[in-house]
């Protein structure tokens, strides 16, 4: 019992370890994708990290409110039917996150577009802001050469080499901006797929250890029945033997008195 009951706290450890693994890669990817400019739609880390303290949150929920053994009370199954609710919601908000964040990684051509057309709708809303950041983050100039939209934008007073004279930069922005799209995407679709695992081996083990200490008591009801049986069998022997002992058959012509008279003087004999 004792072996079982550490199993199962180190098993819960666990699970909030991956949460809290799950949390902070979301809130990483969340502030570095707001920062970086990137083209991976910000709800997606976001979700990511409202999405573990809440299924921990819906975990404790359902360990408190929710009996462990399913009656047909109203209550319980109003609480069964907001489960199976949540739980299906749940699964379904962590592979949305998963899947979109894959089509930010696969194909590469795919990926190459994303970082072109987030770079040009900077460009054509001439958004200094958004490409100088990017560009001093990364020590860079321009989308795929120096020369390729860069800040300072090109105008009667500035060339296409402006950022290159003026900041001495001497590498493109594709390569390291395209390399934290790739990070930050992982992180997501890492801290999504986390959180799915908390919640499917917290089911899994809850019913494991549900069934472990439904066997556990019928297996103390069989031990106590064996041992409280051979005791109640000596019991009933000794009263029947008594019994036996003390018992006698009358004849028929024999009354109560001569019934002692005669057992005691076959007693003395």
């Amino acid at each position: 019992m004792a072996f079982k009951c550490e199993a199962v706290s180190v098993f819960h450890a666990f699970l909030f370890l991956c949460s809290a693994i799950s949390l902070i890669l979301g809130a990483l990817a969340w502030s570095r994708n707001s920062s970086f400019h990137l083209p991976l739609p910000t709800s997606l880390p976001a979700l990511a990290t409202l999405l573990s303290p809440l299924t921990i949150l819906a975990l404790i929920a359902t360990k408190l409110f929710i009996p462990a053994n399913r009656n047909t009370s109203p209550l319980n199954l109003y609480r069964w039917r907001i489960l199976s609710i949540v739980d299906q919601l749940h699964s379904i908000a962590s592979t949305i996150i998963a899947t979109i964040v894959l089509t930010y990684l696969f194909p590469n051509n795919i990926f190459s577009c994303h970082l072109e057309q987030q770079w040009q709708a900077f460009f054509q809303s001439r958004d200094a802001t958004a490409i100088r950041a990017i560009q001093d983050t990364f020590q860079c100039c321009g989308l795929r050469s120096i020369h390729d939209r860069a800040w300072p934008f090109k105008d009667r007073n500035h060339g296409d080499n402006a950022c290159e004279q003026q900041y001495g930069y001497r590498q493109s922005c594709l390569l390291p901006w395209g390399e934290q799209q790739r990070v930050i995407s992982w992180m997501v679709f890492t801290a999504a797929v986390l959180v799915w695992a908390v919640k499917v081996g917290f089911f899994l083990f809850d019913r494991r250890q549900a069934s472990w200490m439904s066997t556990q008591s019928s297996r103390g009801a069989v031990e106590y029945q064996r041992i409280t049986q051979p005791e109640e069998e000596e019991e009933n022997d000794q009263n029947g033997s008594a019994e036996n002992g003390n018992g006698r058959i009358l004849l028929p012509h024999e009354r109560p008195h001569e019934r002692t008279a005669y057992s005691n003087e076959w007693e003395q004999r």
